[in-house]
């Protein structure tokens, strides 16, 4: 009898060993579920900080450009520098402006100059000087009468304003 009793606990034993393994199963799967989720939650988190980070370094950026083009006037053109603001770093004496520098040049030749002929000019002896604004300069010489545009792309010096300077 007593082997009868011993098979019942073994026999209950085994069944209590099978719930437990059945539950130790769900739980694995549940812990892997529960690892797969704050993965993905870690990986959201990281996502929105770095994308936070980013946006508030752009922001703070874009604060410090307005506050700076606050500070300037929009309508008020800078004021022109003086002739002795500029000066050549070798004499002391200051460096004539651009409007000098063509107006020089003109004055030397006998015939209309090119505007080709002025910057190959203006590049050689003033390599300081940014020919972008010849175009602008040249315009503005011409509708104050220190210039003339003999033709397309070609100026001279009118005849009033041969000896003089501007």
């Amino acid at each position: 009898m007593q082997s009868r009793g011993a098979r019942a606990v073994l026999t209950e034993l085994r069944s209590l060993a099978t719930d437990d393994e059945e539950r130790l199963t769900a739980a694995k799967d549940r812990l892997a579920r529960a690892e797969e989720e704050v993965a993905a939650a870690r990986g959201a988190f990281d996502s929105a900080s770095t994308r936070a980070e980013v946006s508030q370094r752009v922001a703070r950026g874009a604060e410090e450009l307005l506050a700076d083009a606050a500070q300037m006037p929009d309508d008020v053109p800078e004021p022109p520098s003086a002739p002795d603001a500029e000066r050549s770093p070798d004499s002391g004496r200051a460096r004539p402006t651009l409007s000098q520098e063509l107006l020089a040049f003109a004055r030397g030749q006998e015939r209309g100059v090119q505007r080709s002929e002025i910057a190959a000019h203006l590049s050689a002896v003033r390599p300081d000087i940014k020919l972008s604004g010849l175009g602008p300069e040249l315009t503005e010489l011409v509708r104050a009468g220190a210039l003339a545009r003999v033709s397309r792309g070609v100026y001279g010096i009118p005849p009033a304003t041969e000896g003089g300077d501007i």
